[in-house]
């Protein structure tokens, strides 16, 4: 009869007990991405060498849209490190940096570290219960350069280096959309313009411009 009585209060105790579920919940996130750094739109025999990536990660604030919170706008802040190998070596002529579009050199490194800045709109299957739902944020992002490098290997083991280059853009757009399920998501990213300024031509007066298309994976982590 005790046990009976024991049992019969620890199963009102258990269905007494509250779950207390947040329906004012946020999916703000911190996210790390890598990429691999495609060339699109090359002219005058502009190819990529070697293996070109990009790493970013940062922070995003989440704006609820709907009551369901399946709707939300996201603001973020974060860093991003670029690695392109174009066949683009540069040369110097006293003062004057000389682009040229040049196969003879081992090895090419254009790097730039960035602030980026996203905004998006985010769809999710998410509930105040469920840390694991499909997702789609799709957005903008504004880019500002902080600094920047470039260098060449020759054949003879010789290096040439370059520190902040004037003659790249110190300010981009991207369009990019992250698909996926739970922490791994695809994510593809399209820059809106060249790194390289519109006036700046080659020693033989040919311009030199190619967009920059990522593709790779995005982590989001609560």
């Amino acid at each position: 009869m005790f046990i009976i009585s024991c049992s019969l209060f620890a199963q009102q105790e258990e269905d007494d007990t509250e779950v207390y579920v947040d329906d004012h919940y946020l999916e703000d996130q911190f996210y790390l991405g890598v990429q691999y750094n495609f060339l699109t739109g090359t002219k005058n025999g502009i190819k990529n060498t070697g293996v070109p990536f990009s790493i970013e990660a940062g922070f995003i604030k989440d704006i609820p849209l709907n009551k369901q919170r399946n709707k939300a706008i996201g603001v973020g802040a974060g860093y991003n490190f670029d690695v392109l190998r174009p066949n683009i070596a540069i040369t110097k002529n006293g003062n004057d940096l000389i682009f040229n579009i040049d196969d003879n050199y081992n090895r090419y490194d254009y790097t730039s570290h960035n602030l980026e800045f996203p905004l998006e709109y985010r769809w999710r299957t998410s509930t105040a219960t469920n840390n694991s739902f499909w997702r789609i944020y799709s957005g903008v992002s504004f880019i500002y350069n902080i600094q920047n490098s470039a260098s060449f290997d020759d054949n003879n083991g010789n290096t040439t280096s370059f520190n902040n280059l004037t003659q790249l853009n110190k300010t981009n757009f991207t369009l990019y959309t992250s698909i996926g399920f739970g922490t791994w998501n695809f994510h593809v990213k399209y820059y809106l313009n060249s790194p390289f300024k519109d006036s700046l031509r080659t020693g033989n007066g040919e311009k030199l411009y190619f967009n920059q298309l990522k593709i790779g994976v995005m982590f989001y982590i609560l």
